[in-house]
Formats: C-alpha cells, structure tokens, sequence
C-alpha cells in the first residue's frame, strides 16, 4: 500500500509525501532515488531539515554508493554544524566520483554533472565555518570557475561564501 501511494504521489508532483511512503514501506532504493531528485528543491525552499531526517532514515551503505546524496548529506550536516560527518560524506562523494561511471548511483544526471561545483562549494562552506579563509576563497573560487554562469543560486552561495572570506580577511575592498 506504502509503495503504490508513493508512486501515486509522485506520479502527481508531491515528493515529500512520495518519499515518506517509500520510507514506510522500506523501499529504501525508491526513497534514495526520489531524494535525490527532489534535493534541489528542497535546498531552494531551505527544508534542509527535512532532507537530513530522510537521509538518516536509509540505510548507509546506500547513500555512500551515490554521490549526489552524499553531498546532499555533507550540505545538511553542515547545517547542523557536523563538520566531521560532513567531510566524510565529501570524502563518499569524491571516491565515488572518481570510480567508473558503471559503479555510480545517479538518478539526476544533471546533478552529476554538477557535482564537482556542488562539492567545491560545500568545501568552501566547511572551510568557511572552520575559519579557514585560504580554503574558503580557493574552493569558492573554484566553484564559480565550474558553475554554469545561469546557475544562479549556486553562484551566489559561492560568491557569498568568497565575500564573507574576504571580509574576514580584512578584504573589505575586495568582499563585495
């Protein structure tokens, strides 16, 4: 019954009550790949919270096998203020970025292409909250060299993190 109202409901565009079926049927691969489509939407609205109780509700090994989850991970961790878990996660993410395409998990083909720009900015992130400003600006800096000049909301958290980094510097000229 779980499984079909999950398909039903993102047959009809409502991910969280799909996702939350899935979970409760345990159909944990579902939940995983529905998840994962669903990530940057939900990073958008800042339901983080969310995205972080439904990642903690799979099993591990699972969400180690697919990148993009993993950084989703590293991200809500990050929130939260896990900084060691996060870097585990971006460390998943890494190694399985570089495995051969057959071995991966992806389900947003998009998000993987994107991938690469998505973990430099969460480094830059987790540099930033260690106070790490070297790091920050070398990653941010990187971040923006890969994203896609449309890809608007991501830029702007790497060109945010960079400026915050500057201005902890004492940049103040440069910061914005």
């Amino acid at each position: 019954l779980h499984q079909r109202a999950s398909a039903w409901y993102a047959a009809h565009d409502l991910p969280a009550d799909a996702i939350r079926h899935a979970l409760a049927a345990a159909d944990f691969t579902r939940a995983a790949d529905l998840i994962e489509v669903a990530w940057p939407a939900m990073r958008k609205s800042r339901q983080e919270a969310a995205v972080l109780r439904w990642l903690r509700s799979l099993p591990d090994p699972l969400v180690r096998t697919r990148p993009v989850l993993s950084v989703a991970y590293a991200l809500v961790l990050l929130d939260e203020g896990s900084l060691a878990a996060a870097e585990t996660r971006l460390m998943d993410a890494e190694q399985w970025l570089a495995r051969a395409a057959a071995e991966r998990v992806v389900v947003d083909e998009t998000q993987l292409r994107s991938l690469p720009a998505a973990i430099a900015n969460t480094r830059a992130y987790r540099a930033q909250a260690l106070g790490d400003i070297a790091n920050t600006v070398m990653y941010a800096q990187q971040a923006l060299t890969l994203l896609p000049t449309d890809d608007y909301y991501e830029r702007g958290t790497a060109a945010a993190l960079l400026g915050l980094a500057y201005w902890a510097n004492g940049q103040l000229a440069v910061s914005y």
